[in-house]
Formats: structure tokens, C-alpha cells, sequence
């Protein structure tokens, strides 16, 4: 890695940090630079604005997710219910354990949401369209084996079953990790108790009897 690598790749370990504790909206440059202990010009001779730096954390934060879950889809045994079953709870448990990760995510989605015009990259928009979904043929696997070896409903959507698990549980997640307290207060509830209802609810609908 040469210099000009070793310096932007500081500058994302760094803001990370930022990012991750101020958020998106009240992070600005002067905060990422004195994190890397450089001035403002040099920021932006690396990235022209924070957006660039934003895409960048979330990019990586993603690309974890995707190992962490390849990583747990491999340990798993049993059934494909059963699989299914840890594989879901598995996901649960690591949001529940990075609740600065999540939030961080759910500030991405409303930040970058489609009625507001960010000037980004196109390398970043492919980067980012090319990892976002990624993982999700881990869950297509599994519900398929379960269908072959008899554990769920032959007549299951996979397809629909995967956007739903996705999009629902992580659109749960983030919105757990900001309002977490007051989901408690108003429903007397934890909110991961919520999540792991849910998948509850997924397991029974979609379990062969």
C-alpha cells in the first residue's frame, strides 16, 4: 500500500469513529481532520465531500455484516427450519451487541433516502449496490433445503420470504437502536424480545406440520 492508499484509508478508520458517535448530520470535515490529525485541504484532496467518507464507513459496515453472516451460515447444522431458526437468532444477537453500528445504518437510509439529491460518487453507488444485498441468498439457501428435506411448506415464496426477512428485521433493528427506550416504555417489552418474537412468527408460518 503506498502513501496516498496508507493516508485514505487513515482517514476512514478515523472518521469512522466520527461518524459512528456524532452521526452523519453533525459530523463535518473539521471533525474527521483533527481525528486524523490533518488539515481540511488534505481531507478533501482524498474525498471531495463527507458524503464520500459516509459511503465509505457504510461500505465497510456492511462487508462485515456480509462475513459475519457467511460465518455463521457455514457453523450451522440441522434442519433447514432448524438452520434457519440459529441463523436468524445469530443476526439478532450481533445487532443487538453493535447498537452504534445500527444506528449509524438507520441515519444512512434516512440521510441518503430517495427524495434527497447527494451528489455521490458513481464508484460508490456501485460499490455499495453490489455488497447491499449480497447476503441474502444465504437465507434463499437455507429456506430451500428446508423445503428439500421437508421442514418448511413446500408452497413457501422463498423469494418473498428472503425480502421480507431482510428488509423487515433490519429495518426492525434500526429503528430498536434509536428508539429503543421508548419501544420499552410504550410497550413494555425489550426490543430484541420484539425481534426474536418475530422470528417466532416466521418459523411457525412457514414450518411444515
Amino acid at each position: 500500500m503506498d502513501r496516498k492508499e496508507r493516508i485514505k484509508a487513515l482517514i476512514i478508520e478515523k472518521s469512522r469513529d466520527v461518524f459512528l458517535e456524532k452521526g452523519i448530520v453533525n459530523t463535518v470535515m473539521n471533525d474527521i481532520a483533527l481525528s486524523v490529525d490533518l488539515s481540511v485541504r488534505t481531507i478533501y484532496r482524498y474525498f471531495p465531500t463527507k458524503e464520500d467518507i459516509a459511503y465509505e464507513i457504510i461500505i465497510e459496515l456492511i462487508n462485515e455484516w456480509n462475513n459475519y453472516q457467511k460465518l455463521v451460515f457455514d457453523e450451522l447444522k440441522g434442519s433447514g427450519l432448524r438452520r434457519l431458526e440459529l441463523f436468524l437468532n445469530s443476526l439478532i444477537l450481533n445487532m443487538s451487541k453493535k447498537p452504534e453500528v445500527m444506528r449509524y445504518i438507520s441515519e444512512f437510509d434516512f440521510y441518503f433516502n430517495d427524495r434527497v439529491v447527494v451528489t455521490i460518487s458513481l464508484d460508490h453507488q456501485k460499490r455499495f449496490n453490489d455488497i447491499i444485498l449480497k447476503s441474502d441468498y444465504l437465507i434463499e439457501s437455507i429456506i430451500e433445503l428446508g423445503k428439500k428435506d421437508g421442514s418448511i411448506k413446500q408452497g413457501t415464496d422463498t423469494q418473498l420470504m428472503v425480502a421480507t426477512i431482510s428488509n423487515v428485521l433490519w429495518s426492525f433493528g434500526q429503528r430498536i437502536a434509536i428508539r429503543g427506550e421508548i419501544i420499552k416504555k410504550e410497550s413494555g417489552f425489550d426490543g430484541i424480545e420484539l425481534i426474536k418474537h418475530q422470528v417466532e412468527i416466521y418459523i411457525k408460518h412457514i414450518k411444515e406440520v
